[in-house]
């Protein structure tokens, strides 16, 4: 029994319903250094664990796990609204105008807020914007029809049918980023904007026009890269003078922030699509956040050195950190050839202009 297994054969007492050993001094200490591991050594299988039905099951772990620890560069301006009440109002002629701060970790109610607030990117955000571009990279244009055949990014990021037995949890974890000291300043924006195109390199205002879409696979709509649009105005405070526009504070290039993504039982070609969304290639970047259209919301991101795999065997066995933590070589997961459509991200997510 186990009792045997960590102190080897005693006598062993009756007291109530327990089995009880009584141990003192030199023999206390010399069976607390000969405990001996409760389970043997357990070895995790190169590939996911797999359910009857055919998904990639939580049951245990398989395949590929870890840590990738990633930074978040701002291109553009960012504004990602705040949750719950709007921090500032102002009462026009036609009405109240709200004035939006970027998302903090705050409470909702615009009087418990201080003046000091912790800026982030949310964790709901990044997966957002990270599975979008997974669904490109891994044409999931298919919906789902049940838990056994979903597509490759319902398999990945999670998915919710109809009726029992059918949802399951994604096998990634995001946390939130949290800047480093941001620089933030108040913007305008008139609407509507769709008469507002950029084309060949610059903006064009073109009369009776609706906004253009640029589309991949004739599916994900993807917004291009570009500076902001003439319409947009930086103002010096909230100052609203119109009913028509959109006031909100917005994080200025160069400001920076860090999460991590925790995966779990992926299979190769997972982890490398994975990765790929998230490093892209030279000159690729992503795009987050609101009024994408007008220029919003550039980012680049980038795995840090102190990713990790995860080496079961070595964890198990109780292990150093440094022993069972694998740094990821970035470049030899980027594989462009398990990319779909990749020509088409490539010139979607194009960022040189910038």
């Amino acid at each position: 029994g186990v009792g045997e297994k960590l102190f080897g054969k005693q006598s062993l007492s009756q007291d109530g319903v327990w089995q009880r050993l009584d141990l003192e001094g030199e023999e206390a200490a010399n069976a607390l250094q000969t405990i001996h591991t409760l389970v043997p050594e357990q070895k995790v299988s190169p590939t996911p664990p797999r359910a009857r039905a055919g998904f990639i099951s939580h049951r245990a772990f398989g395949g590929h796990c870890g840590k990738l620890a990633v930074e978040a560069e701002v291109l553009t301006p960012l504004h990602i609204r705040e949750s719950g009440e709007p921090s500032f109002v102002a009462t026009l002629a036609d009405g109240p105008v709200n004035g939006w701060d970027f998302f903090s970790m705050a409470p909702p109610e615009a009087v418990q807020r201080g003046p000091d607030r912790a800026y982030a990117l949310p964790s709901r955000s990044i997966k957002g914007m990270l599975r979008h571009i997974y669904s490109i990279a891994s044409d999931s244009r298919e919906p789902s029809s049940d838990i056994s055949r979903l597509n490759p990014s319902d398999s990945l990021f999670g998915w919710v049918g109809t009726g029992p037995n059918q949802a399951i949890m994604g096998r990634l974890s995001f946390s939130f980023g949290l800047f480093e000291e941001p620089e933030l300043a108040w913007f305008k924006v008139p609407y509507p904007y769709g008469e507002w195109q950029y084309a060949g390199g610059q903006w064009k205002h073109a009369a009776d026009s609706s906004a253009a879409k640029m589309l991949v696979g004739r599916t994900w709509r993807v917004f291009p890269h570009a500076p902001l649009a003439p319409i947009v105005k930086q103002l010096d405070d909230f100052r609203p003078d119109t009913f028509q526009a959109r006031y909100f504070r917005a994080i200025l290039p160069g400001s920076r922030a860090r999460f991590t993504i925790r995966f779990w039982n992926l299979d190769e070609q997972e982890l490398q699509r994975l990765i790929w969304c998230v490093a892209l290639e030279p000159g690729l970047a992503h795009k987050v956040g609101n009024n994408r259209y007008l220029g919003f919301g550039s980012l680049r991101l980038q795995i840090l050195p102190d990713s990790f795999l995860i080496d079961w065997t070595k964890r198990y066995a109780d292990k150093a950190e440094q022993e069972w933590q694998l740094p990821i070589q970035v470049d030899e997961w980027i594989r462009p050839d398990v990319i779909k459509h990749h020509t088409a991200l490539q010139r979607a997510l194009n960022a040189k202009q910038l």
